[in-house]
């Protein structure tokens, strides 16, 4: 989280529970690429006076997806497993104290910790789904890329909102769900498109979308996994870097304040060895566009991780 101070992590991945927050900066030349005049019609955003949404400590700000179907069936089995614990702690104490009420109501009529749990109270903190900047299929209409329906309105709007829920105690709602959006630019061909213009049409859309979407918040994935050699950035990094600024831009001028405050423009590594030849500083963006950084990790920590998948120190680096 960039709007914070910086931790300053020793190169180690022993972190307190999981909270995992990295800083990056660079002094490389590749930061001054696009520097023109256009800042100066962007709305004056400065990342450390935007509000952070670090969670508490001791906590997690956990996003799931990536279908439809299997971030409901998700939510569901929370919300099962939760009441199956909720009748057993129920019939223990009503053993225990040879009585058949359990019901506990305040003199407000409002419901106490000795209710049962509601659907709202397992709802994440944020959905995710991918999309592409040419296309921009599943945000407001649902697509499926072959592992299940991507719909970020349909997760949106898969929970009950506050004023539905049982339990009015419960805070959770979908209206406090954010959204993760992965953005993906088809390599160096769309991030010239990109930067020539070609897409400013789906930007516009794109910040239609977000402009009038419910989520709390919405961290945008540009360009995820930037340095993974399959997605086609690497021959050229620089392109990705002015892409990714025009996009940020672009959000800056386009979006209303209300807007722009609830979006976090997110750099993603893959977290695995880089092509011969480059370094994660030629893709960097700088400060002023990057409040996030995120890494992908799956193999890394095991012994077994084969070379391409990338080990500990990738993800440290």
């Amino acid at each position: 989280d960039h709007r914070d101070t910086p931790l300053n992590l020793p190169p180690t991945y022993n972190l307190p529970y999981t909270d995992w927050r990295f800083t990056m900066s660079s002094d490389n030349d590749n930061n001054n690429i696009g520097d023109d005049n256009s800042d100066k019609t962007t709305k004056n955003v400065s990342p450390q006076h935007r509000p952070s949404c670090r969670p508490p400590t001791n906590s997690t700000y956990l996003a799931i997806g990536q279908d439809l179907f299997s971030v409901n069936e998700y939510v569901s089995s929370q919300y099962n497993y939760s009441l199956r614990r909720y009748i057993l702690a129920q019939n223990h104490e009503n053993a225990k104290n040879a009585t058949t009420s359990t019901d506990v109501v305040t003199d407000n009529g409002d419901q106490t910790d000795d209710d049962p749990p509601s659907l709202s109270s397992f709802v994440p903190s944020a959905f995710m789904v991918y999309t592409d900047l040419a296309h921009l299929n599943g945000l407001w209409n649902p697509t499926d890329y072959g592992s299940g329906i991507e719909y970020a309105d349909g997760l949106l709007n898969s929970f009950p909102s506050n004023s539905d829920a049982n339990n009015q105690h419960d805070q959770r709602s979908h209206a406090d769900a954010g959204l993760q959006i992965g953005l993906y630019l088809n390599g160096t061909a769309g991030c010239t498109s990109v930067f020539t213009g070609r897409l400013d049409t789906q930007i516009r859309s794109l910040l239609a979308y977000v402009e009038r979407s419910s989520a709390s918040k919405i961290f945008l994935r540009i360009g995820y996994e930037f340095d993974n050699p399959s997605f086609g950035y690497g021959d050229d990094p620089s392109m990705y870097v002015l892409a990714f600024r025009k996009i940020v831009a672009d959000c800056k001028r386009g979006l209303s304040d209300e807007a722009l405050e609830k979006v976090l423009f997110v750099w993603h590594s893959w977290g695995a060895p880089l092509s011969e030849g480059l370094t994660l500083e030629r893709f960097y963006p700088g400060d002023d566009y990057v409040d996030w950084v995120g890494v992908s990790i799956f193999q890394q920590f095991f012994p077994w991780s084969p070379y391409w998948g990338g080990t500990v120190k990738d993800v440290e680096n």
